[in-house]
Parts: structure tokens; C-alpha cells; sequence
């Protein structure tokens, strides 16, 4: 062992991943417990090399006993590595691939993530080869006997920590094996890489998969501004519950098994209902003390229409006012304004509290609780997923609960009970969207659902367990509210209005620059288009063929400037508008940064940036008009009722 070789790897470890420096201080006094054992050696030609025994005494060599940096290079040389903004890379082996990989791709590599099963093998890497500038390089990602259970939550931590700068590649991951490493431990980088899949998923649905269905939240926001100024904000609430029981309502199929319980818990947690459950809770005479929604569909307005005035008076809606109106309109009970993370909220600039939750109500629901200061948070109907493609929800579910599935979309995850239950993408997403929330999270979240999907991180136990060694203790919830919540006064709403008057009318100059922009970008490709039908191109070949490059090039950067130029705007634009912009921008970017792993003609990837471009303009120039109506429109309304400011 050399002495020097360990310290210098060990103390790069320790400043990047100290719970890995512990780990492998711990295996340096612990056995193997894959009974696999290692011996180093020098090759033919004095290269380091190293043999793996298994339990069963079979040896796998790691590299070439001759020539391991050759068989390394040829490796790399035959890997799809064309556009390799992001590798992952299956087993560390000597290291040999990492040093050719690494010299391959320097210059265009943003991350490179390094997966190991072997903790054991990796400590022989450790303590014989220097390696450090590798564990040292913030270019690099180490997961190194990661527990399957956890892998989803590091992959997404490392990918959201990774900024815009690594997530605009996402589309782009690169693969690259260690055949001997994929022989010993192949499942284990299997899952390792569907980890990764699901994380980039998730950081790409939560850029938003859907301009026209967040346009329509911020209409829902522009006709709800007088209800925001109007309303308290969940802010008066943070930390009111510390140390309180709160339990979360949701309406998968297992709700039907301990419903019933809840009837024990008004004044022992604060009860908090997704708000599709309340239909149920009303049939069984529960009253929960908040309700969650997020929905921007007129079918919630409808759902609220169904439920008694009486019941609704007796439970805060807690919600985004990226609800609609009419649903507002149809909930005679009291509100409180919940700000999810956009930049709408920090344009029109009237604190009311912001709650970063995940995508689904329940998820929202969760971080809110968190914010309230609840621990523990239980859960209960929680499945994340379907009996099969009919079951989908609780008996007594309202009607826009009906998820229409498709069972070729259907697949099975780890259930918490069952070997394996059935989900989809989307409810597999929320169930992550709760592991990497308890990951977060300092206090005890329960899984009481009893069935679903297995959330790690959660303790599981019945609901009847969960009540017995929780809730044991009594508390005047509403109360807790009532007296909390602050009602903003008239001097409160002259005072902002003055403020935010100012602010839609600086807005509304500044998208209109935008629309210009957007317009003349359109007329340059328009222009571009119309020259090359008069040279006679009328395709893709034709124009490769007979367009001149130089002229291109100028086009392509004149009309990508003016690109940058919006996508580098500031001011109340960025704060109006950003969010639905900044998605069709990833949107696009993740496109834009794919096609050189589709192609490696610099000219026929120039024609596709062009047609994309086209696409570009079009979206962020639609999305600016229509805001710029719904922003005109608002300012005639709020002058309307507060006067001018």
C-alpha cells in the first residue's frame, strides 16, 4: 500500500463526500461481506492490474495484463460519445477508462458520474492508485456503493445542485461500460441508471412539460390579484405547529381501508385534505382543518360546487391562486394564499409565504406541513398507485379523479407491502417527489396509506399504529389558525396597490419589447426561407448542396442574436413572465444541445437550430402576446377597484 497514494485519494474524499471517507475508514477494519476478495499485481509490461475473486472462486481480471491504457483508449474509441456534455460511466475498475475517457473529452465534458458498487474493490483503488485529481474535480460525480433505496434522491440532489449549466444536457446523457464491472454488478448499474433517468425526469417536468398549462395558471393569477391582496398567506402560519401531528389525506385506493380513523384526530393533528378527498370526508362526516389544491381546471370549481356550504366553512383552503377563479367563487369558506416557487409571485411583490413543493397536491400538501412545523406527518392514502387501470382512487371519489389509464403505461415499482404494485410515470414522479422531500425533512414522516407504492424514507406502520404512538396529546387546531392568520387592512391594500400599479405598467412596456423581438426574429427566418425558394432549393439536400456557407453562418448568428437578446432580458419580464419563458427555453435548449449528438454535419445541424429557432419565436412571441391582454386587461380591472394609485 502506498501511504501517500491513500491520503492524497482519502483526503480529496473527505472534502467532497465525507460519508464515503467514513464508509471506507469503516471497510478498512471490516470484511468483505460479498465474500469477494482482491489481489493487485503488475502486468507484463509493469502496469498495475487487479484480479476479482468472487464467493465461488472464479477471477475476473479488470484490465489487460498488457496493455491496459490501449484496451482503455479502444474502449473509449468505441463508445457513442459524440456529444458528451454528460457520461455516466458503469464501474471504476483501475481507473484505466476514466484516464482515457477523461482525455478524450476535456474539453466538451460538463459531468462525468462515476458509479461503483463495489465499496470494498473501490478501497483498493483508494489505497493504490492515485486517482485524487479525479475525486478532487468538480466535474466529476462519485456514487460508490450507493443504496438502491437512496439513489433516486442523490441523483437528484447532484442534478439540481448541477444548475441550468448540467441540466440543459439532460437529453444528452452518454453511456459508458466497464465490461468487467457490468458482469460482476450489472444490476446494480441498472438501477443506478434508471435512478438517473427518473431524476432527469423529474428536473425536466419540473422546468414544466407545458407552456399552454402554465400560461393558464398565470390567467388564473392575473384574475385572482385582488383575492391575493385580499387574503392571508400561509407565511402567519409558519412554524405556529412545531412539534404537532399533521397528517395528510389523499385519495388513492387504500384510503378506503382506514378512513374511518380519522374521526379520532380532530383535536389530537392538524388534518390536512387533498382536495379530491373531500367529497369522501364529507360522506363519512370527517372535517379536516385545511384542504390542498393545486389544479388549474374549471372541473375543481365544479367539485366545490358539490360539497355543502357548511362543511366548506369549516376548512381553510390553503391554495396557489394558480387555481381558477370559479373556484374560488364556489369555496364559501375561509382562504389562505400558498406561493408555490415562480417568479410570478415575486413580481407582484405581497409576501404571503412560499411553499417549494413537488407536483402533486399531496406533495404541496407535505412541504406545507413541513413549513407549519408538524412532526410527525403522517400519510395515508398515499398509494402513487393503481389497483389496475380502473382502481385508480378511493370509493366516493369525485368524477374528475377518473384517470382514463391505459395499462400499456402501466408498470410495476416496489411496493410497500407487495413485491410490486402498478404505477405510471406520472404518479411514480409524486412518489420520488416524497422521497427527496423526507430526505429533506428533520422530523418522522409516516407512511400509514397501507399499500402503494414503498416511499423511502418513510417509517411504515398501520394508520391505528401511527394514531396510538403520535397523536396523543390534544390541541385546539382551529384556534391555532384563527388566531394566527393576519387579515390584511385597508391601509395594507392602498399600500400595495400603490406599489404594484407602477410595477403591471413598467411590465407591460417591457413585454411589448419582447413581442417585437419575438416578430422580428420570425421576419429574418421568413426572409432567410424566401431567399432560398428563390435560388431554387426547395430541400434539405438542395440546400446543403447549393447555399452558400458563409452566408448561413451570418444568417444563423443575426437571427440567434436576437434570441439571446430575450433570452438575457431582465426587469419585471423576468419576474412576469420567466417561468413559462424559462420553460420553453430549457424546453427548447435540451433540443438545441441534442443535435450534435444526432448529427455531425456542422451544416445540416445549423438547418435544424434554424427550424428550431422558428418554433422558438413562435412560442415565447404567442405567450407574450397573450400575456400582454391578460396584463391590460388586469390593470383596467384593479383601477377599477382601488382607483388610481
Amino acid at each position: 500500500m502506498s501511504v501517500l497514494t491513500r491520503s492524497k485519494n482519502m483526503k480529496a474524499i473527505r472534502r467532497r463526500y465525507p460519508d464515503l471517507a467514513q464508509a471506507l475508514e469503516d471497510s478498512f477494519a471490516s470484511p468483505n461481506p460479498s465474500g469477494r476478495t482482491y489481489e493487485f499485481s503488475y502486468g507484463k509490461l509493469g502496469k498495475p492490474c487487479l484480479t476479482v475473486i468472487d464467493k465461488s472462486g472464479k477471477q475476473h481480471l479488470m484490465h489487460s495484463r498488457y496493455e491496459p491504457e490501449k484496451e482503455a483508449e479502444a474502449l473509449i474509441a468505441s463508445a457513442d460519445l459524440q456529444n458528451p456534455k454528460l457520461v455516466a460511466v458503469m464501474g471504476v475498475g483501475l481507473g484505466y477508462h476514466l484516464r482515457a475517457l477523461q482525455k478524450a473529452i476535456e474539453n466538451e465534458n460538463i459531468l462525468t458520474i462515476i458509479f461503483e458498487k463495489d465499496l470494498h474493490l473501490f478501497k483498493e483503488v483508494v489505497s493504490k492508485i492515485d486517482i485524487s485529481d479525479l475525486l478532487a474535480s468538480e466535474k466529476t460525480a462519485w456514487f460508490v456503493a450507493t443504496e438502491e433505496s437512496e439513489a433516486y434522491v442523490k441523483m437528484f440532489n447532484m442534478l439540481t445542485e448541477g444548475g441550468v449549466k448540467v441540466q440543459l444536457f439532460l437529453k444528452t446523457i452518454c453511456l459508458l461500460e466497464h465490461p468487467v464491472s457490468v458482469a460482476l454488478d450489472g444490476e446494480h448499474y441498472v438501477k443506478m441508471m434508471q435512478a438517473l433517468r427518473d431524476a432527469a425526469y423529474a428536473i425536466i417536468f419540473n422546468y414544466g412539460n407545458c407552456p399552454e398549462d402554465s400560461m393558464i395558471g398565470v390567467e388564473n393569477i392575473m384574475k385572482n390579484l385582488s383575492l391575493i391582496m385580499r387574503t392571508p398567506g400561509i407565511k402567519d402560519l409558519f412554524g405556529v405547529f412545531r412539534g404537532i401531528p399533521g397528517v395528510i389525506v389523499s385519495t388513492g385506493p387504500s384510503l378506503d381501508k382506514n378512513v374511518e380513523l380519522l374521526k379520532e384526530l380532530h383535536d389530537k393533528a392538524l388534518i390536512m385534505a387533498a382536495d379530491s378527498s373531500l367529497r369522501i370526508l364529507e360522506k363519512k362526516g370527517i372535517v379536516p382543518h385545511m384542504a390542498a389544491s393545486i389544479e388549474r381546471i374549471v372541473h375543481v370549481a365544479t367539485m366545490y360546487k358539490e360539497l355543502s356550504d357548511e362543511f366548506k366553512s369549516k376548512i381553510w383552503l390553503a391554495a396557489p391562486p394558480l387555481i381558477r377563479k370559479e373556484a374560488y367563487g364556489n369555496w364559501n369558506g375561509p382562504k389562505i394564499m400558498v406561493y408555490r416557487a415562480f417568479e410570478h409571485f415575486k413580481w407582484i411583490n405581497m409576501p404571503k409565504g412560499t411553499i417549494n413543493g413537488g407536483p402533486s397536491c399531496s406533495n404541496l400538501a407535505f412541504k406545507t406541513l413541513v413549513a407549519l412545523g408538524c412532526d410527525p406527518i403522517i400519510l395515508i392514502g398515499q398509494d402513487c398507485a393503481f389497483v389496475n387501470a380502473e382502481k385508480t382512487h378511493a370509493e366516493e371519489a369525485p368524477a374528475v379523479t377518473n384517470l382514463r389509464l391505459n395499462e400499456n403505461d402501466l408498470f410495476q415499482v416496489k411496493g410497500a407491502y407487495e413485491d410490486y404494485v402498478w404505477t405510471n410515470q406520472i404518479y411514480n414522479l409524486f412518489c420520488k417527489a416524497f422521497e427527496t422531500d423526507i430526505a429533506a425533512y428533520d422530523g418522522v414522516c409516516v407512511d400509514a396509506t397501507e399499500g402503494g407504492s414503498f416511499i423511502a424514507g418513510a417509517e411504515l406502520m398501520t394508520f391505528r399504529e401511527a394514531i396510538d404512538k403520535y397523536c396523543t396529546e390534544t390541541y385546539n387546531i382551529s384556534a391555532m389558525v384563527q388566531n394566527n392568520l393576519r387579515e390584511p387592512t385597508k391601509y395594507d391594500l392602498m399600500k400595495e396597490w400603490a406599489a404594484f400599479s407602477k410595477t403591471m405598467l413598467e411590465t407591460e412596456t417591457e413585454v411589448e419589447r419582447v413581442v417585437k423581438l419575438c416578430d422580428d426574429g420570425l421576419a429574418m427566418i421568413e426572409n432567410f426561407e424566401q431567399e432560398a425558394a428563390a435560388m431554387g432549393i426547395s430541400d434539405t439536400e438542395g440546400f446543403l448542396r447549393d447555399y452558400p456557407d458563409y452566408e448561413f453562418e451570418k444568417r444563423l448568428a443575426q437571427i440567434n442574436s436576437s434570441r439571446i437578446k430575450i433570452m438575457n432580458m431582465g426587469g419585471y419580464f423576468n419576474l412576469y413572465l420567466m417561468h413559462i419563458v424559462q420553460m420553453i427555453i430549457v424546453r427548447y435548449e435540451l433540443d438545441f444541445n441534442q443535435i450534435p449528438s444526432l448529427c455531425d454535419d456542422k451544416k445540416r445541424c445549423g438547418l435544424q437550430h434554424m427550424r428550431l429557432m422558428k418554433g422558438w419565436f413562435t412560442s415565447i412571441g404567442g405567450v407574450c402576446k397573450l400575456a400582454l391582454d391578460l396584463l391590460k386587461v388586469a390593470i383596467k380591472e384593479l383601477h377599477e377597484e382601488f382607483g388610481e394609485s
